[in-house]
């Protein structure tokens, strides 16, 4: 009896070892990428596949809408990607801090067409539909900071 109730406890210590955990904060990131790849050389990676907290998709909407007011642009070139007009991606790594209390941050490297090494980091925040990017910042741009400036008024 006692082997009996070994084995099974040892059997549903095997299960629980081998049931894959939730996704983490890396795996928004890592889907952007294979999204990212299907553009790469041919177009954006579309702003609506950037899984964003509701907090910076209301802020970069509104930076996008007085944009095209203006006529003019605010983003130019791929958020994901750091990058116009790019041919290739590869060698991508990604690399997180966290997560810690709701909060991660994902560092994604990777070489743009063949040689350009990048790093894009996302300030991940888990919200009530999984984790979700809520600041892009790479060596060129703070996505959140670039959206508040640009909707504030002239001086």
């Amino acid at each position: 009896m006692k082997r009996a109730l070994l084995s099974f406890a040892l059997l549903a210590l095997a299960a629980c070892a081998t049931t894959p955990a939730p996704d983490g904060p890396d795996a928004p990131v890592r889907a952007l990428y294979a999204i990212a790849q299907q553009h790469i050389g041919h177009s954006v990676t579309p702003l609506s596949a950037i899984p964003m907290t509701d907090d910076l998709r209301s802020l970069v909407d509104r930076a996008e809408a007085a944009a095209r007011a203006r006529n003019e642009p605010f983003i130019e070139g791929d958020l994901a990607a750091d990058c116009q007009d790019c041919t290739s991606l590869t060698d991508l790594d990604l690399y997180r801090q966290g997560p810690r209390n709701g909060r991660a941050i994902v560092y994604a490297r990777f070489k743009l067409n063949g040689a350009d090494p990048r790093s894009v980091r996302y300030n991940m925040l888990l919200t009530p539909q999984g984790w979700r990017i809520d600041n892009i910042v790479s060596g060129k741009s703070d996505l959140r900071a670039d959206a508040q400036a640009y909707l504030a008024p002239p001086p």
